[in-house]
C-alpha cells in the first residue's frame, strides 16, 4: 500500500497537471489531499489516476481522499465541529484494502503559522481529533492519520534562516524557538511518525514546506495499530515539477 500527503495550494487551480503528475510518479494507491478546495480540480485528477474519491469542505479549505480500492464509509467531521475547536479540515473515511483490511484513513489539516498561540490552538484540535479516533485506538484498528499539521517534530533541525519570513517572524516572536508540542502528543498517543521509524536521520532535516524555503517538516504520514515492521519505505518528494505545483512537497510511504 503506497500513500500520498500533499497539500495542493488553495485548491490547485490552473495547477492541476502539475500536481497530477507530481503525484502519479509517486505511484500511489491512496491520497490524501489537504487545500482541496476545487472539487473541478479534485475531480480532474482524481480521474487521471483512475481512482474513486470523497470531497469534504472544512471550516476553512478542504481535505479530499482519493483510493484506487474500495470507499466504504466517510465521515466530514469539520462540520460537525465549530470553527474554534477545528479551524480548518478533518475528513475520515474507511477504504478496503487487499493486504490489511479495512482501514481508517484520516485527513487532517490543521491552525497554521508558528507562534506559542497557535501550537495552543493546534493543541486544542489535536483534542479533538484524537477523541475522533479513540475508538481505533481502543479496539486496535489499523488507521492512517496524514495531512498538513503545521506543527514541527520534536526531534527536527530548524535553521530559521531557512524558513519563510512569516515563521521568522514567528521564530523570533516565541523568544527564539518553535513550539513543539503537537507532534510530540501524538508520538505520546501511539502514532508512529513513518518517516522517523524509516529514517530518522532524513526525519530530522528534510523539509516539506515551503517549497522554496523547505526549513520545516510540517506534511506527515501517521499510523497506529500497523506494525512497524510493515512500513517499508518513506519519502518527501523534490523533483523539480514538485517545486512548483504547490507550496508543499508530498510525503509518501510504502506499507506492506
Amino acid at each position: 500500500m503506497r500513500i500520498v500527503s500533499y497539500n495542493i495550494l488553495d485548491g490547485g487551480e490552473g495547477r492541476a497537471d502539475p500536481l497530477t503528475e507530481t503525484i502519479i510518479a509517486q505511484r500511489p494507491d491512496v491520497v490524501a489531499l489537504v487545500e482541496a478546495d476545487d472539487p473541478v480540480v479534485i475531480d480532474r485528477i482524481a480521474s487521471r489516476l483512475k481512482m474513486d474519491y470523497v470531497h469534504a469542505p472544512g471550516n476553512s479549505h478542504a481535505s479530499a481522499l482519493l483510493s484506487r480500492w474500495p470507499i466504504v464509509e466517510s465521515i466530514n467531521h469539520a462540520p460537525l465541529h465549530p470553527p474554534d475547536k477545528l479551524t480548518k479540515s478533518f475528513l475520515e473515511v474507511l477504504v478496503r484494502t487487499p493486504d490489511l483490511g479495512d482501514v481508517t484513513f484520516g485527513v487532517v489539516h490543521l491552525r497554521h503559522r508558528a507562534t506559542e498561540a497557535d501550537e495552543s490552538i493546534r493543541e486544542q484540535e489535536l483534542s479533538v481529533v484524537l477523541d475522533i479516533l479513540a475508538p481505533h485506538v481502543a479496539a486496535r484498528r489499523p488507521h492512517v492519520l496524514a495531512g498538513d499539521f503545521n506543527a514541527n517534530h520534536p526531534a527536527q533541525q530548524i535553521d530559521p534562516a531557512k524558513c519563510k519570513s512569516r515563521t521568522q517572524y514567528d521564530w523570533q516572536l516565541n523568544g527564539g524557538y518553535a513550539p513543539r508540542r503537537v507532534v510530540q502528543k501524538l508520538l505520546d498517543a501511539g502514532y508512529i511518525d513513518t518517516l522517523h521509524a524509516v529514517c530518522a536521520t532524513d526525519a530530522e532535516v528534510v523539509g516539506t514546506f515551503t517549497t522554496q524555503t523547505p526549513g520545516q517538516r510540517v506534511d506527515y504520514i501517521f499510523t497506529h495499530s500497523i506494525e512497524p515492521s510493515r512500513i517499508k519505505s518513506v519519502w518527501v518528494e523534490q523533483d523539480r515539477l514538485a517545486r512548483y505545483a504547490s507550496d508543499h512537497f508530498p510525503v509518501g510511504a510504502e506499507i506492506g
